[in-house]
């Protein structure tokens, strides 16, 4: 009898977290890296970061994931051109319940595609699904934008941790596959 030892392959990559202030990018990346919520809301200044290891043991892969956080408001836009450099993913947030900030998710496409040069795996990330009251934007609507781009499309809420991991878990997902791809 033979055993056969599978081995796990390793990953890293940097991804960045895109969308305007207040939308809840460092909300949902302190509910993913430590698995809390924090009420208070705090601006990103420049930027902010974190890594955390996802297992995705359907592919027998683990990624170490650097997540960095970078400020939405317009004023920090210089700023955060440095910090694109190396992304090779990004989950591209707004808030269901500010129309604006599903506007603007095109805008912050662009700017990341031109300070990278490059076009990168993203994830349109709706957030704030548990504010069912002041919802404006509609899942039908994300829906249709995402899949006019060609990205995936996620509902969460960094408050109840709905989806947060998938959101993650499925930007590592497209980024193995565009690895792949690429190869």
């Amino acid at each position: 009898m033979r055993c056969e030892r599978m081995t796990t392959a390793a990953y890293r990559f940097k991804i960045v977290m895109l969308g305007d202030g207040a939308v809840g990018k460092t909300a949902l990346t302190t509910r993913f890296t430590q698995d809390s919520f924090e009420a208070d809301y705090k601006r990103t200044i420049g930027a902010d970061f974190a890594i955390k290891r996802v297992n995705l043991p359907d592919r027998n892969v683990i990624v170490s994931l650097a997540v960095w956080d970078l400020a939405g408001q317009p004023r920090f836009e210089v700023v955060r051109q440095s910090f694109y450099r190396g992304a090779r993913g990004g989950l591209l947030v707004y808030d269901v319940t500010r129309r604006r900030t599903f506007l603007n998710v095109e805008r912050w496409k662009e700017e990341a595609f031109k300070a990278l040069g490059t076009e990168i795996p993203l994830v349109i990330v709706a957030n704030k699904v548990d504010l069912v009251d002041d919802r404006v934007v509609t899942t039908k609507e994300g829906k249709k934008y995402a899949k006019s781009k060609g990205h995936v499309y996620v509902e969460s809420s960094a408050l109840t941790g709905e989806n947060v991991e998938e959101s993650y878990s499925t930007l590592c997902t497209t980024m193995l596959d565009a690895t792949k791809k690429s190869k």
